[in-house]
């Protein structure tokens, strides 16, 4: 005589992935992709890649040059060149926003093969830096 099974079906075990991908498409065709990895970041994803649709073009980023740090200057020490024995110089900027000096491509007084060294905003900064690279 044939057992009938009565009642519930037994449940399987949950499979618990520890590494999974989840990707969605926007209405406007922006495609998502989120990765997880409980290795790398237990708490949720690790990498969020966000893909725009063909055509479509991010805005630009525009700087406002005007927001500065009070009365507080932006200090840069900089080699004039990539050699090893280059000269180590500073510029001082009294009006100006860190970010500004950091994203154009040409700053009046230094050479455009410089190297940027060191970067800071105040008064304090420049003794250190004076000290540290042993500047006049």
């Amino acid at each position: 005589m044939l057992k009938e099974n009565r009642g519930r079906p037994k449940e399987k075990p949950a499979i618990i992935k520890d590494i999974w991908t989840l990707e969605s498409t926007d209405y406007r065709g922006e495609k998502s992709i989120i990765k997880f990895n409980k290795f790398k970041s237990p708490n949720g994803p690790y990498s969020i890649e966000v893909i725009s649709p063909k055509g479509e073009r991010q805005p630009k980023f525009k700087l406002e040059k005007g927001k500065t740090y009070g009365k507080q200057p932006v200090v840069m020490v900089f080699k004039t060149s990539d050699r090893s024995n280059a000269q180590t110089k500073m510029k001082v900027w009294e009006n100006e926003n860190i970010d500004y000096i950091l994203s154009t491509p040409k700053l009046v007084g230094v050479p455009l093969k410089y190297v940027m060294v060191d970067i800071g905003v105040g008064k304090l900064m420049i003794e250190r830096y004076k000290k540290k690279y042993n500047l006049n």
